[in-house]
């Protein structure tokens, strides 16, 4: 069996140029192309490395012995299983046509390994088959597949996967049936890893990629120190992946989960102190202690949340333009819907504010008529235009007027007759 130059790891593998005296013959056979098996039946007599034409005699015109194209077309086999089984992860497999060299990338970046810490560095590998006891010697092209699935875990953070990685070696899984044994354990390291994926998965939504899914847990994490709320990302990194891969299989997108933690800073916690009193007047379930664990939970669709904090800003715009005005849920939501904002609110309310008082006393006034202008009136014709609101004022208006002017009249007709004008 050909030996790995496990310094240069598999990610910078170096094709073997010479055998060791303690290969196996048949193996070593099975390995070579007929060709080269019938040089080493040649030189069999000699087993002296130095001396065996398999590992000394140059090829043709290749410049390179047959012991050394046989272990580039291994390589070759290799890149060629890596590229197959990974490169749906983004992982790719190169070989250099003169060195032999294995070049593997991480969609587009070198692979550094760490093979030296690992479990799988170094070791050599059999298992038992069938009643015969008969070992299955590991080759290195499997054995190194396996060091680089190792180390696309360890990318994971799940180095304690090692062992599990090695057990399936062991017992003569291939890379990419250990891959798919791994990821579909639902009581395993990567179910923990990546719980988001699995209860994704239950609800009917498509798995997304490991790097999707990392990338997304990186945006959360920045988008909370970016908005002050640091201190709910955990030194602990398991209560981390917990608490992320709820807003994952809520399907909370990187801008959605932006979204919610800008309102909720923006608009509540660093709003006007009537706001967040209006906003938990309006809904009793929310408390200060849970206020962004609130709006972060996937069970509550962003619009609505956003039409919740609308509501509240309409609400402490009418009880905060003075006049006596007031405020509850259902109108406040019903403006909110209709498309009114906080500023179209300040704006409304302060007119509402200047010809309320004028209006609903001439309304008293005038009672008898049925006439009646009040908070709704003034809201009906401010903010959605209604005529009918603007008629009722107009109406009381004419009143007053027609009022002032029979009055008038009275008191000049008693003037005259008593001989004043």
């Amino acid at each position: 069996m050909a030996k790995l130059d496990r310094d240069n790891a598999f990610y910078n593998y170096v094709a073997p140029t010479t055998f060791s005296k303690a290969d196996d013959t048949a193996a070593r056979n099975a390995a070579m192309s007929p060709a080269a098996r019938a040089a080493f039946e040649a030189s069999r007599a000699s087993r002296n490395e130095g001396q065996d034409p398999y590992y000394t005699a140059k090829v043709g015109d290749t410049g390179l012995t047959q012991a050394q194209i046989d272990t580039r077309a291994s390589a070759a086999g290799v890149a060629a299983g890596i590229n197959e089984s990974y490169s749906g992860l983004g992982i790719t497999s190169t070989v250099d046509p003169l060195t032999g060299k294995i070049t593997t990338k991480n969609n587009g970046v070198p692979i550094t390994n760490t093979l030296p810490s690992s479990p799988l560095y170094g070791a050599v590998f059999s298992t038992t088959f069938d009643d015969d006891k008969k070992k299955l010697n590991i080759s290195d092209a499997t054995r190194d597949a396996f060091a680089m699935l190792e180390d696309l875990f360890r990318s994971y953070g799940l180095e304690s996967l090692a062992g599990e990685i090695k057990d399936y070696m062991e017992k003569g899984f291939t890379a990419t049936e250990a891959l798919i044994k791994l990821k579909t354990n639902p009581s395993g390291a990567y179910a923990k890893r990546f719980a988001g994926n699995f209860t994704r998965v239950k609800n009917g939504l498509n798995a997304i990629s490991e790097a999707e899914y990392i990338n997304l847990e990186n945006s959360y994490a920045n988008t909370l120190k970016a908005y002050g709320l640091g201190n709910m990302i955990s030194v602990n990194r398991d209560n981390n992946y917990k608490t992320f891969a709820n807003y994952i299989a809520g399907d909370i997108s990187a801008v959605e989960f932006k979204d919610r933690v800008s309102t909720v800073v923006t608009r509540v916690q660093n709003a006007e102190p009537s706001i967040k009193a209006t906003l938990k007047s309006f809904y009793p379930e929310i408390s200060d202690a849970d206020l962004v664990s609130y709006f972060l939970n996937p069970k509550e669709n962003l619009p609505k949340l956003q039409e919740k904090v609308t509501a509240s800003e309409i609400g402490a715009a009418a009880v905060g333009a003075g006049a006596g005005l007031t405020t509850n849920v259902n109108t406040a939501t019903s403006l909110a819907r209709y498309g009114v904002d906080q500023k179209m609110a300040r704006e409304g309310y302060s007119t509402i504010a200047g010809i309320l008082p004028t209006a609903g006393k001439l309304g008293d006034i005038y009672g008898e008529s049925g006439v009646k202008y009040g908070q709704a009136e003034g809201e009906a014709e401010v903010f959605m235009g209604r005529q009918d609101a603007a008629t009722k004022r107009n109406r009381l208006a004419s009143m007053e007027r027609g009022s002032f002017s029979g009055s008038a009249g009275r008191l000049a007709s008693q003037n005259k007759s008593a001989g004043l004008i």
